[in-house]
């Protein structure tokens, strides 16, 4: 059977797509949470939020609460919110902006292929994620979100045969087309079993793709199995596969409170990291975002320092040498993911907005980064490695409820 493969698509129907699919519940404040449960009762929101906003009535992430989530999808269901499309499918579905598109293959991959390497990961997870996410899947029986998963269009020319099917398919009128309040723009065109099979069967080309975004999911799906004794799921993880050239790659920066230095401090400090890195100071009115992988920009409330990382490399990203040589030596931040000190920014905030953020405070810095290549994230992946957490913020971020996969 073929590892990329059509599955039992769930979606909602074209009418109401646009009121279904929903961001991350976590992507929005008390306040839109509220809006969006009071007004639209079409919001996937009410399934993955099903006790409202800020209800104590049952404990976000244990087993009641996902019953309820379940409930809730099947409420959805019988109203006809949602619909199970005849036969397995594959859809073709492109995100679009302002500044960019891309399009790519809503598909099953194998959980047996991913467990013999096909798909690349390069995160650690935690171990109590993994096993939460796992006993919602289990509990909930569905998945309603794709992982993110690039294939290489750059270096070879073997996808070249699938990407002019995914094009001619988009040559066709779509199945939906809408644009979201954010201004992103979706369009799906749901093929035929037939064309699905035909799709699946050129895509078996596409091995290892990387997955881009999704590490917990992908973890509990692989735990999920481990845990079924009676019952097993259908094997398959639904999954957005683009080519590479189209992930958005953006620096995920670092924040570092309880600081109150000078700036003949930090200066003392970075000349004892000679070894290691250069540093310059920038003229703060004609700041722009570092220029390349290697080089950080280390804001105060006052100045600005571009730091040129030595060490950095294909193998060697710098929110490792940042750890390693900054945080862990000068400061004693040993743990990246829990010291309150260390406080990690989304690439979507720009250099003039990190600024704004220091503002009046004067025991804050932020390191601006330059977003890792997709280079680095292979050359990690390939040799089994995990970048440290935070590295990158990958877009495009995907909907929940406009894809959702039964297992």
């Amino acid at each position: 059977m073929n590892w990329i493969r059509p599955f039992s698509l769930i979606a909602p129907p074209a009418n109401k797509s646009h009121l279904v699919a929903s961001r991350s519940y976590l992507t929005y404040s008390k306040g839109e949470l509220r809006d969006k449960l009071e007004r639209n009762p079409y919001s996937y929101l009410h399934v993955i939020n099903p006790t409202g906003s800020g209800s104590q009535e049952v404990k976000r992430g244990t087993v009641p609460f996902f019953k309820k989530v379940k409930e809730r999808y099947i409420d959805f269901k019988d109203k006809g919110w949602l619909v199970a499309h005849e036969g397995d499918r594959l859809v073709v579905y492109r995100q679009s902006t302002e500044q960019h598109t891309c399009t790519g293959i809503v598909a099953g991959l194998s959980i047996e292929s991913i467990r013999a390497g096909k798909l690349k990961l390069h995160e650690q997870t935690l171990k109590r994620r993994e096993q939460l996410f796992a006993k919602y899947l289990q509990t909930v029986e569905c998945n309603a979100e794709p992982v993110l998963c690039a294939f290489d269009d750059m270096s070879t020319t073997t996808a070249d045969e699938v990407k002019r099917q995914i094009e001619t398919a988009t040559e066709q009128r779509p199945d939906m087309d809408f644009t979201t309040t954010d201004r992103i723009r979706h369009t799906l065109w749901i093929l035929s079993s037939a064309e699905s099979l035909a799709l699946s069967d050129q895509a078996q080309v596409l091995s290892p793709i990387y997955l881009a975004d999704g590490h917990h999911r992908v973890a509990s799906s692989l735990m999920l199995e481990e845990m079924e004794s009676t019952k097993k799921s259908d094997g398959t993880l639904m999954a957005y596969i683009i080519p590479e050239s189209e992930l958005i790659i953006k620096g995920y920066h670092r924040g570092l409170r309880e600081v109150s230095w000078s700036s003949e401090q930090w200066e003392d400090a970075l000349d004892k990291l000679s070894d290691s890195l250069d540093y310059v100071r920038l003229d703060r009115k004609v700041l722009s975002a570092p220029s390349r992988v290697g080089i950080v920009h280390l804001h105060t409330a006052e100045c600005t320092w571009e730091i040129t990382l030595k060490a950095s490399s294909v193998d060697v990203v710098d929110a490792q040498i940042l750890q390693t040589s900054i945080f862990e030596a000068v400061f004693g931040i040993n743990d990246a993911r829990n010291d309150p000190r260390l406080t990690y920014i989304p690439g979507t905030k720009n250099t003039s907005e990190l600024l704004q953020q220091l503002s009046g405070h004067t025991n804050r810095v932020v390191f601006e980064m330059h977003p890792i290549s997709t280079a680095q994230i292979k050359a990690t992946a390939d040799r089994g490695g995990f970048l440290p957490p935070k590295s990158s913020w990958i877009e495009p971020k995907l909907r929940s409820g406009l894809f959702i996969h039964e297992i």
